[in-house]
Order: structure tokens, then sequence, then C-alpha cells
């Protein structure tokens, strides 16, 4: 239990990082723990947990990506939201990044070669291991690994937004609002920023992914002037997925997260926004 315990936040984002959902995360967790306990020896036990995890997560996967294939406009990860100025030792860590531009990163691997890479460079668990967890030879998880380090590699030009970095969006936007000039707003952003919202199909959001600051800025501040209730919205900074971040909340109920990631310059480079009810249902409503 002392050995499960001492992991279990550990695993809890190794899942997370599999799936992008809290619940189904802490779930894997849970039956994780089950199958520990029965163990009749236990030699390494970070080891041991990341390969029943991984096992689990990957069964979980199979059905998560037929729901997939079928989901209306992007598909952004389950928000981790936590109050603002809370520290995290993990999030230093990372192997544990759990930013939404990492995540998006990850979408893009195979689940086998997310698994070679969690393995082997997060648990440190020997390629010969991995090849028993995985069905595979040694020789194709040691290429999958070395891949998915590549892909990874390729989308590493993005970086956590700061809290000065929030601060000042949010400062642009509300000029933006009130005057109608886009253009400070526009001077924050990239010139080819990404917009990504996730709603699922449930509640009113972009389709596809928004791409080219002119563009980004005039959908932002298009789509707030639509609010229906300006008088009982509420922003308030919060940490998400580890990073500065707002959430909007709307008479009480939490409508919205926004998350940012800013490039060399500073700009910023993608807003990742979940409006999707499913996956907010877990926010604290509370400021």
């Amino acid at each position: 239990m002392q050995a499960y315990l001492g992991q279990r936040k550990r695993l809890i984002r190794l899942a997370y990082r599999y799936l992008g959902s809290v619940g189904e995360a802490e779930d894997i967790v849970q039956d994780a723990w089950l199958r520990f306990s029965g163990a009749d020896t236990v030699e390494d036990a970070p080891r041991l947990l990341s390969r029943i995890v991984t096992n689990l997560s990957l069964d979980r996967l199979r059905s998560a990506q037929k729901r997939r294939e079928t989901y209306v406009g992007p598909w952004l990860p389950e928000p981790i939201v936590e109050k603002a100025g809370s520290a995290d030792p993990e999030t230093s860590d990372a192997a544990l990044d759990i930013s939404f531009s990492v995540m998006r990163a990850l979408e893009r691997l195979s689940p086998l070669e997310r698994a070679a890479l969690f393995l082997h460079d997060l648990y440190d668990v020997p390629f010969e291991e991995v090849a028993e967890t995985l069905k595979r030879s040694p020789a194709a998880c040691r290429q999958m690994a070395s891949r998915a380090r590549k892909m990874l590699r390729q989308d590493n030009r993005r970086f956590p937004a700061r809290e000065t970095d929030i601060a000042r969006y949010v400062a642009s936007f509300e000029q933006a609002m009130a005057s109608g000039d886009i253009e400070p707003l526009k001077r924050l952003l990239a010139e080819d920023v990404e917009f990504i919202a996730d709603g699922g199909g449930k509640v009113a959001a972009a389709l596809n992914i928004l791409v080219g600051r002119d563009r980004v800025a005039k959908f932002l501040v298009g789509a707030a002037r639509k609010n229906p209730d300006p008088e009982h919205t509420v922003v308030w900074p919060a940490i998400i997925n580890g990073g500065p971040g707002l959430v909007v909340s709307v008479a009480g109920a939490v409508v919205q997260t926004f998350s940012f990631a800013v490039d060399a310059e500073g700009n910023i480079a993608a807003v990742y926004t979940v409006r999707n009810p499913d996956k907010l249902a877990g926010i604290d409503r509370a400021r």
C-alpha cells in the first residue's frame, strides 16, 4: 500500500497522458492497485505499476479512439484546474508535462509509441520488459520510442504561458472589447497563432482550428460580444494543466476554460478553449 500511494499521483498523470480524462485516469489507477496488490512478489514497485497502468490504459484507449473518430470538432483533454498560485512540484518534471500543447503533440503518436516512450523514458523500464508489455520485439519498441521522441521534438516550439502573459492578454482583450480596436490584441498574437476549441458538438464552438492573428483576434472578440449574459459573466485566473489560464463562468456555472502557449518571442502561439460541458462538470464553480 505504501509503495502504491507513493506512486499514485505520478501514475494518474501517466494514465491521463494516455487518455486525457481525469476520471478515467483515476479509474485506471484504482484498477491497477487491485492487480498490484495481488502480485506474489514485487521487486520494483514503480516499474510494475507503470506496466499495469500502461496495459489498462491501452485497453481503454482502443475504445476511446473509436469515440474520437466521431467526435464533433477538435478534441482537447479534460482540463485539470487548480487555484491560481498553487504550485505542484510534479509539473517541473518534463516527463510528466500535461500542458495542452504537449497533450496535443502526444495525440499524434500511436498508443504503442506513447507506451514505449513513457515506460522507457519515464520509468526506466528496459526495452526487453517494454517488449513483454506491448507484445512487440525489443527492437521494435526501441524504434517506436525513438520515433516518438523525434516527433515530440518537432512540436517543441511552444512554451507554457506565464502569469504576465495572461495579464497582458486580458488587458488587451478588455481594451479591444471597450474600443472595438483589435490591433493591440493582434500584437500579442503570433502571426501563425492557432485557436483550438472543444465543444464536442454540445455547445457552440469553432468546428475547425483557426489560424492567423487577424482571424483569431476577430473571432475572440466576436464570440465575446455574442455572450447573452455579460452582467453575470466572471473570468478568473487558475492553474490549468500545470500552467496559468482562465476560467469563465456565467451565472455561477463554468462554461469554458482558456489555456495558452507562447512562442520563443513571447507571443501567444496557441489558445486552447474547452467548452464541452461534459469536460467541465468537475470544476469547482466557486472562485
